[in-house]
């Protein structure tokens, strides 16, 4: 993406969009707009608390963005720095940020929906990247609560696990809820601002944003408690499994043992009832001593089995 300055202007109103700008840009961009070098800074520095500053001549505010990754399977979090002035706004991007780029694109490509955002002035038109980041928020939380209604029938079916998918939906969950948890503190501090400093009728709106943030949190905190639920049962259910199948196979070994003993032994060296330097027992044919070494072992068996079920053991 070019560091270069994207301008629009309409009704006096301008909008300023920058991706991964360079120093010499945005050392230009603060002389212009007589901004604070520190706030131009903290816009790329990555890992900033989401926060609102006033100032005299603008606000400004740091954002968190979540993107979803080309495969949708993974939520990136982008972080934006916002200058809002009175006649101005300033947005300044380290990453990909698809709800500002979009509507950017919108109100350039359509001239009445840059009529519509752009005459009412600029904290309007901040109120709609807000509102449009949050929308981008509801579907993102949307498409995460009809993954968690197909994972609960995968979860409560007991064939597989389902570990690997609800992990990749927690993920979703906690990038998710890092991103609107703050920002309902920061949308709330906003509306309390913006009158004041605009001289407009603008709290309304902004509130209307807080709601929406706050609802958003809800709906975050509510996937991330049943999520916890899933991870838990399918937890429990592949533990299960996994016993069951060690519960068999100890079985299984169990019951060998006794003709395994049997075999070891007529397998020494030594002399042995029945055994061939003995002298085979016939009384009951030619497998006599075969005959009843089956017998015994089974018999043994039996009594495990037997006894195993008596106390329960499985």
């Amino acid at each position: 993406m070019t560091a270069v300055p994207r301008t629009q202007i309409h009704d006096d109103v301008t909008w300023v969009d920058l991706e991964n700008p360079t120093q010499a840009v945005l050392e230009q961009l603060a002389k212009t707009y007589s901004l604070h070098p520190l706030h131009v800074k903290e816009c790329l520095q990555k890992v900033q608390h989401a926060q609102v500053e006033h100032e005299d001549q603008y606000l400004f505010l740091v954002l968190h963005v979540p993107v979803l990754t080309a495969r949708k399977d993974k939520i990136h979090i982008s972080q934006v720095g916002v200058f809002l002035g009175k006649n101005f706004i300033i947005t300044i991007r380290g990453g990909a940020s698809p709800c500002i780029t979009d509507l950017f694109e919108v109100c350039n490509l359509s001239a009445e929906k840059a009529e519509e955002y752009f005459t009412q002035g600029a904290a309007y038109l901040l109120y709609r990247l807000i509102n449009s980041l949050l929308s981008d928020i509801s579907d993102m939380t949307d498409d995460v609560n009809n993954e968690l209604d197909e994972i609960e029938d995968m979860v409560f079916d007991d064939r597989d696990s389902d570990s690997q998918r609800i992990g990749k939906v927690r993920q979703k969950i906690v990038r998710l809820s890092r991103v609107i948890g703050p920002k309902r503190f920061i949308l709330q501090d906003l509306a309390e601002q913006i009158d004041s400093f605009t001289g407009q009728n603008m709290a309304k709106y902004y509130l209307n944003n807080t709601k929406m943030a706050n609802k958003l949190w809800e709906e975050i905190d509510e996937a991330k408690e049943t999520v916890e639920i899933y991870k838990d049962a399918d937890f429990t259910s592949s533990t299960e499994q996994t016993n069951k199948i060690l519960a068999i196979l100890t079985l299984v070994f169990t019951f060998t043992i006794p003709i395994t003993v049997a075999g070891t032994l007529y397998g020494m060296n030594v002399f042995l009832p029945g055994g061939l330097e003995a002298g085979s027992w016939m009384f009951l044919g030619r497998y006599t001593t075969f005959a009843i070494i089956i017998a015994v072992s089974g018999a043994i068996a039996v009594g495990m089995y037997m006894y195993f079920k008596r106390k329960k053991w499985f």
